[in-house]
């Protein structure tokens, strides 16, 4: 079984798009080329993220310029009514040929208060859980026509429903991902931590009498035909952001998670490794490249989403970085040791990365299994 390796289609994107001066503005002309890059590369798919963009609008607007890759679409329960929501599938599927996924967010309070969504994080993966299961039931039900003079009506692509997609590590989240979703995900970490969160989120499924058809990670990455230019151009993120700017993010995410509570000084990493880089940038300097690897070929990095993750609690800002063969050495570890199968990969700019990771690192995935 090859290994399900899908990109990142996003709006957010740039040489540094954490930088004033390094994202790109939106372009339709880019984002379409995007897709196509991804189709054309032997890609699974993509995950068509929620920026402040709609991400189904997203998809649909460049899904008529591929062919085979399924679009993996962020979407939060409740913020659009369920048969709504199945009648945008139907449609999407039937111009597409059935290559829909949702990718099931739970999301933060920040967010969902936007919806007037007020429930508390476990609470809402109980209402997720109806939700999901009123969508499928619209879904597989169909959309008949209400013109009385022409029988039409969308029927369902997929026979089992749209394949969700989905994550959840608090014990409420496993629970609720045993329950409901299709395709199991983390951020991507250490191979014992992700073989004892799949360990769980599989036991949770056994216990509702479901099994999930792959388990997957999002990660970064940056591979190159050498390791070493694999390892100057992973470095080059942190030396072109430069450590000021990056203390500057760390900063203002440790206010926030701390509630105003302590600064990046106050802060205590979990580990010492952690520690080390938040001592670094205390004394104005970045982390040296050796003390960002995770183990093999597995580093801390950055994105447009998340900083360097100095709480250890996983961000997709990990980035595998390599020559081909050392990161597929690598995946094929997490294969056989945790069962990973499906990876949700981005990297910078998102057209370049995409053509590297084509062109080395798809055909030794394919290989894995």
């Amino acid at each position: 079984m090859a290994i399900k390796a899908l990109w990142y289609l996003s709006m957010a994107d740039g040489h540094y798009p954490w930088m004033d001066d390094g994202i790109f503005p939106v372009d339709f002309d880019r984002y379409r080329r995007l897709a196509e890059t991804i189709d054309q590369g032997g890609f699974y798919g993509a995950l068509v993220a929620t920026w402040p963009n709609d991400p189904l609008v997203s998809a649909t607007s460049v899904v008529g310029f591929t062919q085979k890759m399924r679009f993996l679409v962020a979407a939060y329960a409740g913020m659009t009514a369920p048969k709504l929501l199945a009648e945008q599938a139907l449609t999407f599927e039937k111009l597409s040929g059935g290559r829909l996924l949702f990718n099931h967010i739970n999301g933060r309070e920040e967010r969902a208060k936007t919806y007037n969504l007020t429930a508390g994080h476990d609470d809402r993966y109980k209402s997720a859980e109806h939700y999901w299961k009123a969508f499928q039931e619209h879904y597989l039900a169909g959309n008949p026509s209400l013109f009385p003079n022409t029988r039409f009506s969308l029927e369902p692509v997929q026979a089992g429903g749209v394949p969700l997609w989905g994550t959840g590590e608090s014990q409420a989240g496993v629970e609720h991902a045993g329950k409901v979703v299709d395709v199991y995900l983390l951020m991507l970490r250490e191979i014992s931590i992700i073989k004892d969160r799949f360990d769980a989120a599989r036991a949770s499924a056994h216990s509702q009498g479901r099994e999930f058809a792959d388990m997957g990670a999002l990660a970064s990455v940056t591979v190159r035909k050498t390791r070493s230019e694999a390892e100057k151009a992973f470095y080059a993120l942190f030396e072109t952001t430069g450590v000021d700017l990056l203390r500057s993010k760390l900063e203002e995410v440790v206010a926030r998670r701390s509630k105003g509570e302590q600064t990046l000084a106050s802060y205590h990493a979990p580990d010492a490794q952690r520690q080390e880089w938040v001592d670094y940038i205390l004394k104005g300097q970045l982390p040296p490249l050796e003390s960002l690897r995770l183990e093999n070929s597995l580093f801390a990095g950055m994105s447009a989403w998340s900083s360097l993750d100095i709480f250890g609690t996983g961000s997709s800002a990990a980035y595998l970085v390599g020559d081909a063969d050392a990161i597929a050495q690598n995946v094929e570890a997490y294969h056989q040791q945790a069962g990973l199968s499906a990876l949700i990969l981005s990297g910078w700019p998102l057209i370049d990365e995409a053509k590297h990771v084509a062109e080395l690192l798809i055909p030794k995935l394919n290989e894995i299994g």
